[in-house]
């Protein structure tokens, strides 16, 4: 018995020792897998700040890489005028200079870029990152005659993100090429660009707002606390403070010229983002553009004296286009409306001669742009159809013409391609969209615009309306689809059209006078809703305001996109406790497509100085170490 005893506790011993052991070696394994599992962890943990990090690179490439290029490029590009220089043979950035530019462009990249802190990863490591620029070098150059817009180079680039998790490290390496566009500034490029502000004469008021680019080159005015939610530049060194009713400037007057940096009393403009007194001028350029070329059908840049300025049309170059025989006399091109075809097919814009009574302009909402053009008592109407690709023009005797085509888009250099270009060699009394279905209340906001005001200009239309002479707005201008809603899913769902637009909207308006005023005409509308980019350069020129202080109030004028002038027009009286009195109070939206020229109205008047226009990211490899 007690052998059996004896035999029963050596066995428990043995089962024990064997527990013991399979547990330590339990232990031993599920540490290791524990050490191993944490050791993924925080590996996974440091490939996902990596990943982070490229995420971030991406998005410095293809948002920020534009501003940090924008000093450098420029800083030779300004210096390239057209007329001193040959840009189809002369480069804008020397050549001995493009391993410096390289290197600017990496430095400026590391010095501003180079890590995503561990507050937004979410304490869980660091991501730090290097770029590499090289191989600067010019990609294209314009071809001869062609006048010169652009000028392509491109660089390699290497980006490498390294992720840090505790003591571990990963890196997301990406490769690829920019290409770097520079070229002529479009004028485009402004919400309000001015000579003189008019600053003696005139003020902005509490009420007036704009929230982009702002310039004038002398004589700002204010009153009250006009908002600038942009930065506003001057070049000179103050600006008028108003106190129309007298009641607070402690003795100063109606008006003083005082440093911009002043606040007297009642007269606090709001500078949301600062401003720079004493800034270089911005000069309104010579035209460096030929509207009259485009509309034509030909190069609008042709410049084969290399003056920087297109070559002159004369009365044979027209009337060869036009199919005048005999061209004969001082003024050999009868009054009409021409349509630039070659007999099947639409080969440039519409050319207008003579003054014009009215110019319709009507977005259909299927594919459809108006043209209605009345002088003297006889009309063309013509009907474009971008579904089809075709063009019907009606003549003032009922006679219909079908053509291939359509006189829609910037004319391709030196193709005589079609443009969305009308050039009128005279007047137009009345620039005209549909007529509003019914009221619009005051209290409407600017976007969307009401559903009672009709669009002027068809989805898939880009126009630019030159004279020679002025032009009288009436009606509401605005696009068949909002720019500010193309991603509002509400204002999507109503507007099927824009929905189903592909890539950025390219609906672009452009309203240029060369001579006189664009002026808003007594029996406008009410708060007016004009859309496009407004330019009228002769001296004393600008947007003017018929009767402006006898017209009665009419509420505001909505401006979304752009106004260029050489001296900004009263446009509007302000009564007792800052209310409009007569005229309209102006409020300035800019049109984002505008910044840097990235979009222009067809043929709009350029610089004849190059800028930064564009800056282009190919991603080639993307691979993980």
């Amino acid at each position: 018995m007690r052998k059996k005893q004896g035999i029963a506790l050596v066995t428990a011993l043995v089962l024990m020792m064997v527990l013991v052991a399979v547990i330590a070696i339990l232990s031993v394994d599920t540490l290791s897998e524990i050490r191993q599992n944490k050791n993924n962890l925080v590996n996974s943990r440091a490939r996902n700040v990596a990943e982070a990090g490229a995420t971030y690179a991406g998005y410095v490439l293809d948002t920020q890489l534009f501003s940090e290029l924008k000093p450098i490029i420029d800083g030779y590009a300004t210096s390239f005028v057209v007329g001193g220089n040959d840009p189809t043979t002369d480069y804008v950035i020397p050549q001995d200079a493009w391993d410096s530019v390289a290197l600017q462009i990496k430095d400026a990249l590391n010095t501003n870029f180079s890590a995503l802190p561990s507050s937004q990863l979410a304490g869980v490591g660091d991501a730090s990152l290097s770029y590499d620029i090289r191989n600067f070098r010019i990609a294209s150059m314009p071809t001869a005659g062609g006048g010169g817009q652009f000028q392509t180079y491109t660089a390699e680039y290497r980006v490498v993100a390294t992720g840090t998790s505790g003591n571990n490290q990963r890196r997301i390496q990406e490769e690829g090429f920019l290409t770097i566009k520079v070229g002529r500034a479009s004028l485009s490029q402004w919400l309000f660009l001015v000579e003189d502000a008019g600053g003696d004469r005139g003020f902005f008021p509490t009420g007036s707002v704009f929230d982009g680019p702002v310039h004038a080159n002398s004589n700002w005015g204010f009153w009250g606390a006009p908002v600038f939610k942009g930065r506003i530049t001057a070049s000179d060194g103050g600006a008028w403070f108003w106190d129309i009713f007298n009641s607070c400037h402690d003795g100063l007057g109606v008006k003083e010229f005082l440093n911009a940096g002043s606040r007297p009393p009642c007269t606090e403009p709001v500078f949301e983002k600062g401003y720079d007194w004493n800034a270089p001028r911005v000069e309104l350029p010579t035209n460096a553009l030929s509207q009259e070329r485009a509309a034509l059908g030909l190069d609008p840049t042709e410049d084969n004296n290399g003056d920087g300025v297109p070559d002159p049309i004369t009365n044979a170059d027209r009337c060869a286009v036009l199919g005048i025989s005999p061209c004969a006399g001082s003024n050999p091109i009868p009054d009409g409306v021409y349509l630039i075809n070659d007999g099947s097919r639409v080969t440039g814009g519409i050319y207008i001669q003579g003054d014009v009574d009215e110019l319709y302009i009507a977005a259909g909402g299927d594919g459809t742009q108006t043209y209605r053009i009345t002088q003297a008592g006889r009309t063309w109407t013509i009907v474009v159809d971008y579904n089809t690709d075709t063009t019907q023009v009606t003549d003032p005797l009922g006679n219909v013409t079908n053509l291939l085509g359509v006189p829609n888009g910037p004319a391709p250099l030196g193709t005589g391609g079609p443009t969305g270009q009308i050039y009128v060699n005279g007047n137009v009394d009345a620039l005209r969209a549909p007529s509003r279905t019914g009221p619009v209340p005051t209290d409407s906001p600017d976007h969307p615009p009401p559903a009672t005001i009709p669009p002027a200009l068809s989805l898939e239309t880009q126009l630019n309306v030159t004279a020679v002479g002025g032009i009288g707005l009436f009606t509401d201008l605005v696009y068949e689809c909002d720019p500010t809603q193309m991603t509002n899913s509400s204002y999507l769902a109503t507007h099927p059209r824009c929905a189903s637009a592909s890539g950025p909207l390219r609906t672009v308006l452009g309203v240029f006078s060369e001579t006189d005023d664009i002026t808003i005409r007594v029996g406008a509308v009410d708060d007016i809703y004009l859309w496009g980019s407004y330019l009228s350069a002769a001296t004393g020129k600008g947007l003017a305001v018929e009767n402006y202080n006898t017209r009665g109030p009419q509420g505001k004028m909505r401006l979304f996109g752009g106004l260029i002038q050489w001296e900004d027009q009263l446009r509007g009286v302000i009564g007792a406790g800052g209310n409009v009195a007569s005229g309209y109070l102006e409020t300035f939206e800019y049109d984002r497509r505008f910044e840097n020229s990235r979009l222009t109205p067809p043929n709009f008047p350029t610089t004849r100085v190059f800028q930064l226009a564009d800056v282009g990211v190919t991603r080639l490899t993307y691979k993980e170490y």
